[in-house]
């Protein structure tokens, strides 16, 4: 594309010159976003089949796009360096590894669609996370990419605010003309007496685990996106947060406590007082607002191992054990464990992945959840910015909870959540390159002092003997 082929890592563009070269990238990254948390991933091209949900076929659009701007030379990847590739290199390296060397004899066509799938799954993770990664040139794109994907959470959680208070389902008026239901839709469950919400998600758990990952990205638009009034750059935190009150899930809880957790104890010391003040009242609030439901999370916290769907969640380790013990190395193959039964889904991706993709793939899946995050903390402490260092500690709170919640339910079988992910990992590829820039700009006056300094040396000593 124009605009990433002129970009020249390390040299800061100006506002003047950014608005000149605008990334593409920026547009297709907000239709993605909103498609993401927008419309229903139940809802396909029925010839396409689970693939042809609306944010797949544009994710694959933005890998098509990225891959065409190498083959045409408008885009050079070597000059675009940063961690987040090395990270989806590795996931590729064990799922090809497990794709080709399953037994394609042993398998039904079911099975072997669904690695079909989990493949056009991963091309588009690659393509949203290098578009993101690589196209992205500023802090202003990367907040525009932000607000989408904040706004359409906000929508999101008034889908589900309205299921958990009225049971009424919204998101059956959110379908896409030539797209068909591929299940249900939008099913509200019971817990306790309370509904269940799923939003514009697939179940209540996605819902919540990932309206927490987006909550601290809230707060920082709240903080920085200073073109908009403060009424409109805060409104999406709270409508995000009602995701996670009507889910009625504890990873949602867990969620949302990591992703704020990290980022609380990144901010600078007057602000985590000002952040630590405003906890209780938001506990107030979603006790206000849904009477019930924090005595309802709670006795299901208390209740620990004894609790039904704890003991759903680990009744399956011996067969995860018995099946891992006959591909111990690259695993059945990507995507192709479909129990009949049920009960026996793995609500735990680490233990789906060591079955489907062996020792290695569960690996290559724990640098991919965990090693993000990590390189967010990293950028933010390259930078001095700190809007670019709050930005960095927000992904990273929103990457480790993505990371540990995966240990909570089967992740990578839900389109928001890998969407989504597939995003937040792109941009902290942003953060990085923006980081190493701001290191370089730095840098760069203080070569120069040295070299003129070296040079007024060299000419004094010339002078003094004669030269």
């Amino acid at each position: 594309m124009t605009s990433a082929a002129t970009y020249q890592p390390g040299v800061a563009l100006d506002a003047a010159e950014q608005a000149s070269t605008r990334s593409d990238a920026v547009l297709m990254l907000q239709v993605f976003a909103l498609a993401v948390m927008v419309v229903p991933s139940d809802m396909v091209i029925a010839a396409i089949g689970a693939s042809g949900y609306l944010a797949s076929l544009i994710g694959a659009f933005i890998l098509a796009a990225y891959t065409a701007s190498i083959l045409f030379g408008l885009h050079d990847p070597g000059r675009h360096r940063h961690p987040i590739r090395a990270v989806l290199c590795v996931l590729w390296l064990s799922v090809l590894a497990s794709y080709v060397l399953m037994d394609r004899g042993l398998m039904s066509d079911a099975q072997l669609k669904s690695a079909d799938r989990f493949m056009i799954q991963l091309g588009v993770i690659t393509g949203v996370a290098l578009v993101a990664a690589e196209w992205l040139r500023s802090l202003e794109e990367v907040r525009r990419v932000l607000r989408a994907l904040c706004w359409g959470g906000a929508f999101c959680g008034v889908v589900a605010a309205v299921q958990f208070r009225f049971g009424y389902d919204l998101s059956h008026y959110l379908r896409v003309p030539g797209f068909t239901p591929n299940a249900d839709i939008g099913s509200i469950g019971l817990r306790a007496d309370l509904n269940r919400s799923t939003g514009t998600a697939v179940s209540p758990i996605e819902l919540g685990v990932v309206a927490g990952m987006l909550a601290p990205i809230a707060v920082y638009l709240g903080l920085y996106d200073r073109k908009r009034r403060p009424l409109i750059r805060w409104a999406p935190l709270p409508l995000i947060l009602l995701s996670v009150s009507a889910s009625v899930s504890r990873s949602a809880i867990i969620s949302v406590a990591v992703a704020f957790g990290v980022l609380v104890i990144l901010l600078p010391p007057v602000m985590r007082v000002i952040a630590l003040c405003w906890v209780p009242v938001v506990v107030t609030g979603a006790f206000m607002l849904a009477h019930g439901l924090i005595g309802t999370l709670a006795g299901f916290f208390a209740a620990g191992g004894g609790d039904s769907s704890v003991q759903y969640r680990t009744h399956d380790y011996p067969l995860a054990e018995q099946l891992w013990q006959h591909a111990p190395l690259f695993g059945a193959g990507p995507g192709t464990y479909l129990p009949l039964d049920p009960l026996n889904i793995f609500d735990n991706q680490y233990l789906g992945t060591a079955v489907e993709l062996g020792i290695v793939g569960l690996a290559a899946l724990t640098v991919f959840l965990v090693a993000p995050a990590i390189i967010a903390l990293r950028a933010r402490r390259r930078s001095t910015n700190p809007e670019l260092q709050l930005l960095c500690a927000a992904l990273a709170g929103a990457g480790f909870a993505g990371a540990l919640c995966s240990l909570t339910f089967d992740s990578l079988s839900f389109p928001m959540f890998v969407n989504v992910y597939a995003l937040v990992i792109g941009l902290i590829g942003a953060c990085w390159r923006l980081a190493a820039a701001e290191r370089a700009g730095m840098s760069r006056p203080l070569r120069t002092a040295l070299s003129t300094r070296g040079h007024a040396a060299t000419s004094q000593t010339a002078l003094s003997t004669g030269g």
